[in-house]
C-alpha cells in the first residue's frame, strides 16, 4: 500500500550519475574555482610547454576535487586519472570528464590488471601525465599504496608529488577529510621534484620516499 509520500530524486542505489547532474556539479566547481587566487609553484618545470616526457603525478585523495578545474587546460588535455571501479568512482569519473581529463577505471580490488595495462599504454605516448590518488580509494589517509611504485618501475616514467594547499577551507566528514577551499581564498598549486624508481629498487623504501615528498608539500 502506498504511503502517499512524494518520492524525491536520489542517487542512492543508482549505479550511474545522470550527466545533467554531473554537468551542473562541474559548472558549480568551475565557478567556485574562478573565485580562488591560485599561486603555482613549479620549480622543476613540469608545466614547461616544451616538455615532452611523461609523468606519473601523485596526489592525496582529499585534493582531487579542485585539481582538475585549477589545472591549466593543456595539462588537463594530456592527463588521465585513475578512478576506482566502484559506484562512487562512477560518479567521480562522470564529473571529471567535464574538465577534458581522461579517465582510467580500476583499483587493486576490481579491474586492477586491466587498469595497470591501460596506464602503461597511456605513458607510452608523448607528453602524457597519469594522475593517481595514492591513498585512495579507501585510505588510510596520507598512506600511499604500492601500485604507483610498480607503475613507475614498469614504465620507466618518474613520479612527481603534487598538492593543493588552501589557506582557508572546509573539510568534509569523509575518510579522507576532502578539502573545499573557501571562495576567494588563496590556493597554492605545488609541483614537486620528479624522481625515478629503478626496477631493482626496494618498493617499501620508494613508497616511503614518495610519502615524504608528498608530506613536504602538504599543508594541513
Amino acid at each position: 500500500m502506498s504511503s502517499g509520500r512524494r518520492r524525491f530524486f536520489t542517487l542512492k542505489n543508482k549505479r550511474h550519475m545522470p550527466k545533467w547532474i554531473a554537468f551542473l556539479a562541474a559548472c558549480l566547481v568551475r565557478l567556485w574555482a574562478w573565485t580562488l587566487r591560485v599561486e603555482v609553484v613549479d620549480p622543476h618545470g613540469f608545466l614547461d610547454p616544451k616538455r615532452t616526457a611523461g609523468r606519473i603525478a601523485a596526489i592525496w585523495h582529499n585534493r582531487l576535487l579542485f585539481a582538475a578545474p585549477l589545472s591549466p587546460a593543456p595539462l588537463r588535455r594530456t592527463s588521465s586519472v585513475l578512478i576506482s571501479a566502484s559506484r562512487d568512482g562512477e560518479y567521480v569519473s562522470t564529473f571529471i570528464r567535464f574538465f577534458d581529463v581522461g579517465v582510467v577505471r580500476g583499483s587493486s580490488s576490481r579491474g586492477g590488471v586491466r587498469a595497470f595495462l591501460e596506464l602503461l599504454n597511456v605513458l607510452r605516448q608523448e607528453n602524457q601525465t597519469v594522475v593517481l590518488t595514492v591513498d585512495g580509494p579507501r585510505g588510510p589517509m596520507y598512506q600511499p599504496h604500492h601500485g604507483i611504485i610498480g607503475l613507475a618501475q614498469k614504465s620507466g616514467v618518474p613520479i612527481m608529488a603534487v598538492s593543493l594547499n588552501a589557506t582557508h577551507r572546509w573539510n568534509l566528514k569523509s575518510w579522507d577529510r576532502m578539502q573545499i577551499p573557501w571562495p576567494f581564498s588563496k590556493v597554492r598549486f605545488v609541483f614537486g621534484k620528479p624522481f625515478a624508481v629503478p626496477e631493482d629498487a626496494d618498493m617499501d623504501e620508494a613508497l616511503e620516499h614518495l610519502r615524504r615528498e608528498l608530506m613536504d608539500i602538504t599543508e594541513d
